[in-house]
């Protein structure tokens, strides 16, 4: 047994995390981590291979921490605690959005942040302008992430942002004002680099129910006509895709049962009348009667899609009363995996990519132009294995569009899901347990079901491990690369970010157009 195989003799590749909260749990449970919170009477060396401080520690635990950084661990300080980060050299700040100048290969693929809060800056660190930082620590490594993560990721903040387009013209639509995947993208490239940095192999759940990653597509029903909406169901059946059908119930009140024909296909609930309200009395109405109205008609709704994609406080109290397994609204997360938050009553939120046709039709896009956008957008999210979410209004152009974006995801292999057979899987992958030990050469992973785990030692790539309870040895296991990304220059982000006459009259247009209930 040689030196190395030694030193990580029964490793646990457990995270540990000081205190243990229901918003650090979904985190946590959402990218995949066998975690759990820091017991210190235990050997914290072989114990965990990493710690996270999310609250100070106390003055008996103080001693433990540094012994642990001294014999090689790994800790990760967060916003507001420096046991061991030098406060002096840290400054707390508002900020709007924060661009990575680093060239670090953990974040090279995520250009800035839209943040809207106060962060902690450290400053000899250029990752994200100081928010990022890390150093040797004795014989360890510290890393520091001055921002409350589960505070940001509770975030209903909305406003009218501009998606890159490389040299066309920038769309724009009411997003979440945080970049909540992107955030949560430097959270994971963090935790991943601190056990690089202690030679381990960094282990998470797979995002999909095969090796290859997920394509949903979502329809939102809108004032639809049958003949708009049998034309997007013959293009689904042709190309063999499972889409969501999110219902505005009013405007097919009479002829439910059309949807009945719809083999393959989900239906969902988009609203009773397709509007937004302030009143939480009168979005239960909407929801309710929706609702009861696709019961009556043999359908059980298991998702939900807010009507102009708004979520708001009133909407988060209506579906208290309501058993939906998950709903999808891009004010409250865009683009990335499924999140589980505290702010929306711990219910899963399937997030998708919020430019559609509808939106590039605004830029005076034609045909080409567009499937370039969608083209570019499946290229990236490829580069990096994220899930792709498209959607698309019955009564808008671009169906031609929208088929070689079907023809794309096929040829690609992308797994095809109905949202609810999406969340299906995300509510199982966060029940599954497993336990993962190294000892130098070989990994351990001990699970209670068959399901695949992505195991990393550096940010270039990943292998998958089909697991139960195995042992492998990853120089021997294919390994999945990441490619490079078409990103905005540092330019080109600034232009995506500066509020013009254009971007306040497109909002002013779609607020006193928008539909109260």
């Amino acid at each position: 047994m040689d030196k190395k195989q030694v030193e990580h003799m029964n490793q646990r590749l457990c995270i540990g995390i000081q205190k243990l909260t229901q918003d650090w749990e979904n985190i946590l449970n959402d990218l995949g981590l066998w975690f759990e919170e820091i017991e210190y009477s235990s050997k914290l060396l072989t114990q965990y291979s990493l710690l996270i401080l999310n609250e100070a520690p106390n003055s008996a635990e103080i001693p433990l921490l540094n012994n642990y950084l001294i014999e090689g661990g790994a800790l990760l300080e967060l916003k507001d605690v420096h046991a061991f980060t030098n406060k002096e050299e840290t400054r707390t700040t508002f900020k709007k959005t924060v661009i990575d100048r680093s060239q670090s290969e953990a974040f090279h693929h995520i250009p800035f942040l839209d943040l809207y809060c106060s962060i902690d800056l450290h400053q000899r660190s250029k990752i994200f302008n100081g928010m990022v930082y890390f150093e040797k620590n004795k014989h360890g490594v510290l890393g520091f992430l001055g921002v409350d993560l589960p505070k940001v990721l509770r975030s209903t903040q909305y406003k009218r942002k501009r998606f890159y387009a490389g040299d066309m013209r920038s769309p724009d639509e009411i997003v979440s004002a945080v970049s909540k995947h992107e955030l949560l993208e430097v959270f994971r490239a963090t935790i991943a680099h601190l056990h690089y940095e202690r030679e381990l192999p960094f282990n998470t759940k797979w995002t999909s129910p095969t090796e290859k990653p997920i394509f949903c597509f979502r329809i939102d029903s809108d004032f639809g006509d049958k003949t708009s909406l049998k034309n997007l169901y013959d293009l689904c059946s042709k190309h063999d895709i499972k889409a969501t059908w999110f219902l505005h119930v009013e405007a097919h009140e009479n002829w439910l049962d059309v949807f009945q024909s719809y083999e393959n296909q989900e239906i969902a609930l988009h609203g009773y009348k397709h509007g937004t309200s302030n009143s939480s009395v009168k979005t239960y109405c909407n929801i309710k009667k929706g609702n009861e109205l696709l019961e009556s008609s043999k359908f059980r709704s298991g998702g939900y899609c807010a009507p102009y994609g708004i979520w708001n406080n009133s909407l988060k109290k209506a579906l208290s009363d309501f058993d939906f397994k998950y709903t999808s609204e891009f004010t409250f997360k865009y683009d990335g995996f499924p999140i589980t938050s505290s702010a929306a009553d711990n219910r899963l939120q399937i997030p998708i990519h919020p430019i559609c046709t509808g939106s590039l039709n605004r830029c005076h896009y034609d045909k080409d132009q567009m499937s370039r956008y969608f083209n570019q957008v499946i290229e990236n999210k490829t580069s990096r294995f994220e899930p792709i979410l498209f959607y698309h209004h019955p009564m808008q152009s671009g169906i031609d569009v929208i088929e070689q974006i079907f023809k794309e995801i096929n040829k690609k292999g992308f797994k095809n899901l109905t949202f609810s057979e999406y969340a299906d899987f995300w509510i199982k992958r966060k029940k599954n347990t497993f336990e993962a030990y190294y000892d130098g050469i070989t990994m351990e992973i001990n699970s209670n079901n068959s399901q695949i785990f992505q195991a990393s030692t550096d940010h270039q790539g990943f292998h998958l491990l089909q697991a139960e309870a195995d042992q492998f040895d990853l120089n021997t296991i294919p390994r999945n690369e990441y490619r490079s990304r078409d990103l905005p220059s540092y330019k080109k982000i600034e232009e995506m970010h500066t509020t013009d006459l254009r971007l306040l009259k497109t909002s002013l247009w779609d607020w006193k157009n928008r539909i109260r209930l």
